[in-house]
Protein backbone atom coordinates (compact mmCIF):
# COMPACT_ATOMS: atom_id res chain seq x y z
CA UNK A 1 0.00 0.00 0.00
CA UNK A 2 2.70 2.34 0.40
CA UNK A 3 4.88 1.52 -1.98
CA UNK A 4 8.33 0.11 0.08
CA UNK A 5 7.99 -3.49 -0.95
CA UNK A 6 7.78 -3.88 -4.40
CA UNK A 7 7.72 -7.49 -6.47
CA UNK A 8 6.89 -8.43 -9.84
CA UNK A 9 5.18 -11.68 -10.97
CA UNK A 10 6.02 -12.66 -14.76
CA UNK A 11 3.91 -15.65 -14.88
CA UNK A 12 0.75 -16.72 -14.59
CA UNK A 13 -0.59 -18.24 -11.14
CA UNK A 14 -0.89 -21.64 -10.97
CA UNK A 15 -3.71 -21.85 -8.60
CA UNK A 16 -5.96 -19.37 -6.20
CA UNK A 17 -6.75 -20.81 -2.67
CA UNK A 18 -9.80 -19.39 -0.73
CA UNK A 19 -8.96 -20.09 2.92
CA UNK A 20 -11.19 -20.51 5.66
CA UNK A 21 -9.14 -22.79 8.22
CA UNK A 22 -8.54 -21.32 11.67
CA UNK A 23 -4.50 -20.46 11.34
CA UNK A 24 -5.57 -18.21 8.05
CA UNK A 25 -8.98 -16.53 9.32
CA UNK A 26 -6.57 -15.81 12.48
CA UNK A 27 -3.64 -14.21 10.12
CA UNK A 28 -5.79 -12.15 8.03
CA UNK A 29 -8.07 -11.19 10.30
CA UNK A 30 -11.00 -12.24 7.55
CA UNK A 31 -13.53 -15.39 7.42
CA UNK A 32 -10.38 -16.67 4.70
CA UNK A 33 -7.19 -15.93 3.00
CA UNK A 34 -6.97 -15.09 -0.74
CA UNK A 35 -4.09 -16.79 -1.88
CA UNK A 36 -2.10 -17.20 -5.51
CA UNK A 37 0.95 -19.67 -5.99
CA UNK A 38 3.39 -19.14 -8.68
CA UNK A 39 6.44 -21.02 -8.98
CA UNK A 40 9.51 -19.29 -7.83
CA UNK A 41 11.19 -19.07 -10.99
CA UNK A 42 8.62 -16.38 -12.23
CA UNK A 43 8.92 -14.09 -8.89
CA UNK A 44 11.00 -11.31 -8.43
CA UNK A 45 11.38 -8.97 -5.62
CA UNK A 46 11.66 -5.58 -7.68
CA UNK A 47 12.33 -3.71 -3.39
CA UNK A 48 12.27 -2.94 -0.38
CA UNK A 49 12.79 -6.62 1.04
CA UNK A 50 14.67 -5.21 3.94
CA UNK A 51 11.14 -4.23 5.15
CA UNK A 52 9.16 -6.89 5.22
CA UNK A 53 8.84 -9.07 8.32
CA UNK A 54 7.57 -12.45 8.45
CA UNK A 55 5.75 -14.89 10.97
CA UNK A 56 5.58 -18.57 10.23
CA UNK A 57 3.03 -20.55 12.39
CA UNK A 58 4.99 -23.46 14.18
CA UNK A 59 4.97 -26.82 12.99
CA UNK A 60 3.07 -25.60 9.67
CA UNK A 61 3.88 -24.27 6.63
CA UNK A 62 1.85 -21.24 7.10
CA UNK A 63 3.03 -17.64 7.30
CA UNK A 64 2.28 -13.99 7.13
CA UNK A 65 4.70 -11.76 5.57
CA UNK A 66 4.12 -7.98 5.91
CA UNK A 67 5.22 -4.48 4.98
CA UNK A 68 6.79 -3.08 8.36
CA UNK A 69 5.91 0.25 7.15
CA UNK A 70 2.29 -0.16 6.69
CA UNK A 71 1.46 -3.61 7.67
CA UNK A 72 0.66 -5.10 4.34
CA UNK A 73 0.65 -8.24 3.60
CA UNK A 74 3.57 -9.00 1.14
CA UNK A 75 4.33 -12.36 -0.61
CA UNK A 76 6.05 -15.31 1.02
CA UNK A 77 7.93 -18.57 -0.14
CA UNK A 78 6.42 -22.00 0.91
CA UNK A 79 8.79 -24.11 3.19
CA UNK A 80 10.98 -26.05 0.07
CA UNK A 81 11.26 -22.55 -1.94
CA UNK A 82 9.73 -23.74 -4.89
CA UNK A 83 6.78 -21.92 -5.09
CA UNK A 84 5.52 -18.17 -3.90
CA UNK A 85 2.26 -17.48 -2.49
CA UNK A 86 0.89 -14.19 -3.26
CA UNK A 87 -1.73 -12.54 -0.98
CA UNK A 88 -4.77 -11.73 -3.84
CA UNK A 89 -4.65 -8.05 -2.22
CA UNK A 90 -1.18 -7.25 -2.77
CA UNK A 91 -1.67 -6.78 -6.67
CA UNK A 92 -2.22 -3.95 -8.45
CA UNK A 93 -4.44 -5.71 -11.17
CA UNK A 94 -6.34 -8.56 -11.78
CA UNK A 95 -4.19 -11.92 -11.41
CA UNK A 96 -4.19 -14.58 -14.39
CA UNK A 97 -5.25 -18.18 -12.47
CA UNK A 98 -5.56 -21.48 -13.87
CA UNK A 99 -7.56 -22.65 -10.95
CA UNK A 100 -9.42 -21.28 -8.32
CA UNK A 101 -10.12 -23.39 -5.15
CA UNK A 102 -11.79 -23.10 -2.14
CA UNK A 103 -10.22 -25.42 0.85
CA UNK A 104 -10.85 -25.99 4.63
CA UNK A 105 -15.01 -24.78 3.86
CA UNK A 106 -16.03 -26.61 6.63
CA UNK A 107 -14.05 -24.14 9.38
CA UNK A 108 -15.68 -21.42 7.45
CA UNK A 109 -17.37 -19.22 10.73
CA UNK A 110 -21.75 -18.81 10.35
CA UNK A 111 -20.79 -14.97 10.22
CA UNK A 112 -19.52 -15.12 6.80
CA UNK A 113 -21.50 -17.61 5.28
CA UNK A 114 -24.10 -15.99 2.57
CA UNK A 115 -21.72 -12.99 2.30
CA UNK A 116 -23.62 -12.88 -1.41
CA UNK A 117 -26.67 -12.16 0.11
CA UNK A 118 -25.62 -9.44 2.04
CA UNK A 119 -26.15 -5.54 1.29
CA UNK A 120 -24.11 -4.02 -1.52
CA UNK A 121 -22.32 -0.63 -1.84
CA UNK A 122 -19.92 0.41 -4.68
CA UNK A 123 -18.14 2.98 -1.90
CA UNK A 124 -18.94 3.13 1.51
CA UNK A 125 -22.21 3.49 3.08
CA UNK A 126 -23.56 6.85 3.28
CA UNK A 127 -24.09 6.75 7.23
CA UNK A 128 -22.72 3.80 9.51
CA UNK A 129 -24.80 3.23 12.76
CA UNK A 130 -22.40 1.89 15.29
CA UNK A 131 -24.55 2.92 18.27
CA UNK A 132 -27.62 0.19 17.75
CA UNK A 133 -26.19 -3.43 19.16
CA UNK A 134 -28.97 -5.68 20.53
CA UNK A 135 -27.94 -7.26 23.30
CA UNK A 136 -27.79 -10.40 22.27
CA UNK A 137 -25.15 -10.16 19.73
CA UNK A 138 -22.98 -8.91 22.56
CA UNK A 139 -20.76 -11.24 23.45
CA UNK A 140 -17.08 -11.28 25.12
CA UNK A 141 -14.30 -12.02 22.89
CA UNK A 142 -10.83 -13.11 23.64
CA UNK A 143 -7.82 -15.00 22.29
CA UNK A 144 -4.24 -15.38 23.27
CA UNK A 145 -1.92 -14.82 20.60
CA UNK A 146 1.88 -15.66 20.80
CA UNK A 147 3.77 -13.90 18.41
CA UNK A 148 7.32 -15.00 17.95
CA UNK A 149 9.67 -13.17 15.42
CA UNK A 150 11.09 -15.80 12.35
CA UNK A 151 14.15 -17.29 12.42
CA UNK A 152 14.69 -17.98 8.93
CA UNK A 153 17.02 -15.53 6.61
CA UNK A 154 15.90 -15.25 3.16
CA UNK A 155 17.89 -17.61 0.92
CA UNK A 156 19.77 -14.85 -1.40
CA UNK A 157 19.47 -17.59 -4.36
CA UNK A 158 15.87 -16.83 -4.15
CA UNK A 159 15.54 -13.14 -3.01
CA UNK A 160 13.03 -14.11 -0.73
CA UNK A 161 13.00 -12.31 3.06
Amino acid sequence: MCGAVSYEVDKAFDKMFFCSCDQCRQITGSAFASNLFVRADGFDWVGGTDGIVTYRVPERDISKSFCRVCGSGVPWSIGDGSRMIVPAGSLSGEPDVSERVRIFDAEQPSWASGHGRVSAHTGPPTTIDTTRTSATSRRPMSTSVEIRPSSREGDASRKTP
